[in-house]
């Protein structure tokens, strides 16, 4: 006879393993999935033009870190400039948004609304309180640093805007995104459908949604690209 203590055991971590899976792997219970006989739309994928033949890197950012990962973002743009003379578009620095950094894609309006910065431990530095905003987009007007609780005080050159115009690109997974709206729609008991297109007209400019994050780092290995996580 079978432990029904161990039956317990043994459901609770497949459940938990189930869920942590769902975020960055899919699952056919998330909503907005296209399915694979009938796709909603072809996906852009612009974000991997120029990636063959040229110094090219693809970024795993799951953790916000108080920017930190977006300084070495920054760091393999500066050092291909410095060491080797070389700049976008023959280095190519993609970022990929999922996970915990998945509410870097959403501007001020929704972090100041759904508590982005609470739900993801992004503290004002000194304080450590909660911010409004997206500090991960631009630094607040008057200030050269994003001011938030990190290993440094990340500069403005590393925000996302600043990488955007210095050739980086940023992608956001759309499994962890459907996972967000999920969630934001179970804790204020709203609408998956009007949350996630109220998030889409609210999106950081210049990111692009893919499919699945774990596709994205294959399309860009098999186009050229190297991995790092960050």
């Amino acid at each position: 006879m079978e432990n029904p203590h161990g039956t317990s055991r043994r459901n609770f971590i497949e459940r938990i393993t189930a869920g942590a899976l769902a975020i960055g792997a899919g699952s056919a219970s998330l909503p907005f999935e296209a399915s694979a006989a009938e796709p909603a739309s072809k996906p852009d994928e612009a974000w991997l033009k120029g990636v063959a033949g040229n110094h090219a890197q693809i970024f795993d950012m799951t953790q916000p870190q108080g920017g930190f990962g977006l300084v070495k973002v920054s760091n393999y743009l500066d050092t291909y400039k410095s060491a080797y003379n070389l700049a976008p578009p023959k280095v190519v620095a993609i970022v990929g948004l999922w996970s915990n950094t998945t509410p870097f894609g959403f501007n001020d309006a929704m972090w100041a609304k759904y508590n982005f910065s609470t739900m993801t431990n992004t503290l004002a530095r000194g304080t450590k309180t909660p911010v409004t905003r997206n500090p991960f987009v631009a630094t607040a007007p008057g200030t050269e640093t994003m001011g938030l609780e990190a290993i440094i005080d990340v500069p403005a050159t590393a925000t996302m805007s600043a990488l955007q115009k210095r050739g980086a690109r940023f992608i956001l997974c759309n499994n962890a995104f459907n996972f967000w709206v999920r969630r934001l729609a179970a804790e204020a008991s709203g609408d998956t459908a009007a949350i996630r297109s109220e998030l889409e007209k609210n999106m950081v400019a210049g990111v692009t949604i893919v499919p699945a994050m774990v596709v994205a780092f294959n399309q860009a290995q098999q186009a050229g690209a190297s991995y790092v996580v960050i």
